[in-house]
């Protein structure tokens, strides 16, 4: 409050300026101190909930090849080299095709070697007076069940997902080899789409659902609020030992 003059005066009920002087991080009052500690305590509670968890997984989990990579490391020595079987050819297709088939998750450039790599499997299992049917590939059903049948792809069960694949997945190429990006990029490739981290958290199942999933989409969001549901209970009891009391 300020006089006609515009000097500062103290108003006579307030205890001084110092009264709402508060600093969070060096409280003066017991009532402050108190406040800061049941935060402290709450927000450690939250940290260690969130980030100890995945610590945790981090512990407990290991890399673990999905069928599709372990496959796929039985025949690239033979298909690199260029001295694959039929059958290790199928093989490879099938699971160049597994990885395409995670669309949204690869990019763009890791596309394009899987789809060379898938062109140049097929173009060496297609009969001779088939070969015209990859290089004129257009998506057709019949062109496809074609394709579908040279990899070794029945119409049944997965298989039959793995041929609706085929129409977005092959390219107009026949190529005779594998070209030496392909060659470089193709293994790690399948390893960062076909290798995962697991463990007994991720294989447990709660409520339906794998347990990490569950943990970390709706367990810690109830944690979440029956902190603060418990912070509300206990600072009442906090304000009330203190003498603070809403008017």
């Amino acid at each position: 409050m300020t006089d006609a003059q515009g000097k500062d005066q103290q108003d006579p009920q307030s205890s001084g300026p110092s009264k709402y002087d508060v600093n969070f991080f060096r409280p003066k009052s017991p009532h402050a101190r108190a406040d800061m500690k049941l935060i402290s305590v709450m927000l450690v509670i939250w940290l260690v909930a969130v980030f100890g968890f995945q610590f945790l997984l981090l512990y407990t989990c290991k890399a673990t090849p999905e069928p599709a990579y372990k496959t796929f490391q039985k025949v690239w020595p033979s298909v690199v080299s260029g001295n694959a079987d039929a059958d290790a050819q199928k093989q490879f297709s099938r699971s160049v095709l597994s990885v395409l088939g995670k669309n949204i998750a690869v990019s763009d450039k890791d596309k394009v070697i899987l789809k060379e790599a898938l062109c140049y499997s097929v173009n060496s299992l297609l009969p001779a007076d088939k070969k015209a049917v990859l290089a004129n590939y257009n998506g057709g059903k019949a062109d496809t069940k074609i394709v579908a049948a040279s990899i070794g792809l029945a119409d049944t069960g997965f298989d039959k997902l793995m041929i609706d694949l085929l129409p977005t997945s092959l390219k107009s190429e026949n190529p005779a080899v594998l070209s030496d990006k392909s060659k470089v990029a193709l293994p790690g490739i399948m390893e960062l789409f076909l290798v995962h981290n697991r463990g007994p958290l991720t294989e447990a199942k709660f409520l339906g659902f794998p347990f990490h999933y569950w943990y970390t989409a709706q367990f810690l969001l109830i944690l979440f609020v029956l902190l603060c549901l418990t912070y509300a209970i206990l600072i009442d009891k906090i304000n009330a030992k203190y003498g603070f009391t809403e008017k």
